[in-house]
């Protein structure tokens, strides 16, 4: 299966943080349903460098962990055939860690992905950092739980995984320098 892909935002993200502008990195994962070109459950469509969003987002939360990494045969956290041990020391490599918990995204199909960063912004009052529903503009959509999506910096399609019942999605987004 191929890695996510870097997207044009992403390169923007990566560049303002370089830059020194005043902006988070990775913050958030969102996992959505995609749309109607992915038919085949096996063989997911072709994600865009020029996408800014997820096709169809269903709930996003911000990450609860961001550790540097590094690759170890023995380590416990395996991404992509690849072996991973957190270490204290800095490293070229960091893991942000995000996790949905039991009742959260429950009866989603899980097709795509995305991590954003740079300053998302939920509504005014949402306390969690877990938002369910898509990117939503507060004047035409009040009910939305995003104002601002922020940048998408990686995004990938993957086969179907129905989540229908109370069980735990741990993603871990691992950027090698």
């Amino acid at each position: 299966m191929s890695l996510g892909l870097i997207t044009r935002s992403g390169r923007v993200l990566t560049a303002r943080l370089l830059k020194g502008d005043s902006i988070e990195g990775i913050t958030h994962c969102a996992i959505g349903d995609g749309d109607e070109t992915f038919t085949d459950p096996l063989n997911p469509p072709d994600v865009s460098v020029d996408q800014t969003a997820l096709k169809h987002e269903r709930a996003r939360k911000r990450y609860y962990k961001i550790t540097f990494l590094r690759e170890d045969p023995e380590g416990v956290l395996e991404v992509n055939g690849v072996r991973y041990s957190e270490t204290g020391l800095e490293s070229q490599i960091i893991g942000v860690f995000f996790r949905f918990d039991e009742a959260e995204a429950n009866g989603v199909t899980i097709r795509e992905y995305g991590f954003f960063g740079g300053n998302v912004e939920y509504i005014n009052g949402h306390q969690s950092d877990y938002a369910e529903g898509s990117v939503h503009d507060p004047v035409t959509n009040p009910s939305g739980q995003v104002k601002r999506p922020g940048y998408l910096y990686e995004v990938k399609n993957i086969p179907d995984f129905n989540k229908t019942s109370d069980t735990r999605v741990e993603l871990v987004g691992i950027i090698k320098i």
